[in-house]
């Protein structure tokens, strides 16, 4: 019984269950008063007319009825605004519970991993080469704990960074290209083989550390979403005024209502997506911030489940950015 009681509690104390129970009493309020007003003037209009008094017959109009009504409903409005504004907080909330969930398990995995190497090193006899191996797993839980502690500070200034760009006019297939010569092997695991299709080349004007950052979270997203022995496919297409770039993986895709929830902070999906799966959320709000501060644009699309996913990012021409670049490397380089 008291558990019972406990929950209709909870139940009429809810937000929405208030909420509810606010817009019927709005409702209630103002037919009492429509009701009530109409029998009023009906009454006020028959003893003005058994008067036959013409000045009280005009007087008595549906103004004061109509300004209630108004009133009445601009506070129904006010109430829908606030339970609006309360439900996403609620989102927010929740998704920032779950991404300091995630970042302390991605924290404290690495660490441990840390801990136990060096206890065993230190409290053990063992060969050099197996010496070795600790350190090289060491020094990869340590590069995973910068590359995370990098990205919590950048999102937490990337907003501020448009006026510090370092705008330069760059080759985009042949910066993806380095990146790849550079970075490949932390992509391509697990038989997992990332191609760059050929073309020609197109200009953009992009700071590079920037946009190095684009394509690092991109390609990161694509092989941690793609199964084993996949591929991942970037294309380079030129566009009027511009270029996209496509990213598109081989992974189980993202639902259609899901696609433009995919860019906001904190967001990693529903929780049989990304049950298995490292992430904090990041990685896609700072692809767009960085995209939108150069001026282009940025999507995902799936043609369905287990069909994969393609983000495509549009840059600008190096015509309509140069003297904008210009003018920010200056101010960069002074």
């Amino acid at each position: 019984m008291i558990k019972k009681f406990r929950l209709v509690t909870r139940w009429l104390y809810h937000p929405v269950t208030v909420f509810l129970l606010l817009q019927a009493l709005w409702v209630l309020v103002m037919v009492v008063w429509i009701r009530w007003y109409v029998e009023k003037h009906a009454q006020l209009r028959e003893m003005a007319e058994r008067l036959r008094t013409q000045m009280e017959v005009e007087g008595m109009g549906w103004g004061p009825m109509l300004e209630g009504a108004l009133l009445l409903t601009l506070i129904l409005a006010g109430a829908t605004v606030i339970f609006i504004f309360w439900i996403k907080q609620r989102r927010l909330n929740e998704m920032q519970r779950a991404f300091v969930a995630n970042v302390t398990h991605e924290l404290k995995s690495p660490v441990a991993s840390i801990q136990l190497a060096l206890e065993t090193m230190a409290f053990r006899e063992m060969p050099e080469e197996q010496k070795r191996e600790y350190i090289d797993m060491m020094l990869g839980d340590t590069e995973r704990l910068t590359t995370l502690i990098d990205r919590i500070l950048g999102a937490a200034r990337i907003g501020k960074a448009k006026g510090r760009y370092r705008m330069e006019p760059v080759g985009i297939r042949r910066f993806i290209g380095d990146i790849l010569d550079e970075d490949r092997h932390l992509y391509e695991k697990e038989g997992r083989k990332i191609e760059l299709e050929k073309g020609r080349d197109v200009h953009v004007v992009v700071d590079r550390s920037a946009m190095r950052v684009v394509f690092a979270n991109l390609l990161e997203n694509a092989a941690r979403y793609s199964p084993p022995d996949s591929r991942i496919r970037i294309r380079v297409l030129r566009e009027l005024g511009g270029c996209r770039i496509d990213v598109a993986d081989s992974g189980n895709g993202i639902p259609g209502k899901d696609l433009k929830n995919v860019f906001k902070m904190f967001w990693r999906g529903s929780e049989e997506q990304t049950r298995n799966l490292r992430g904090t959320g990041l990685g896609l709000y700072i692809v767009r911030t960085i995209v939108n501060n150069h001026g282009g644009k940025v999507w995902a699309s799936s043609p369905g489940p287990g069909r994969g996913t393609t983000f495509s990012v549009r840059l600008p021409r190096v015509r309509k950015y140069w003297s904008l670049g210009s003018r920010r490397g200056r101010g960069a380089e002074n």
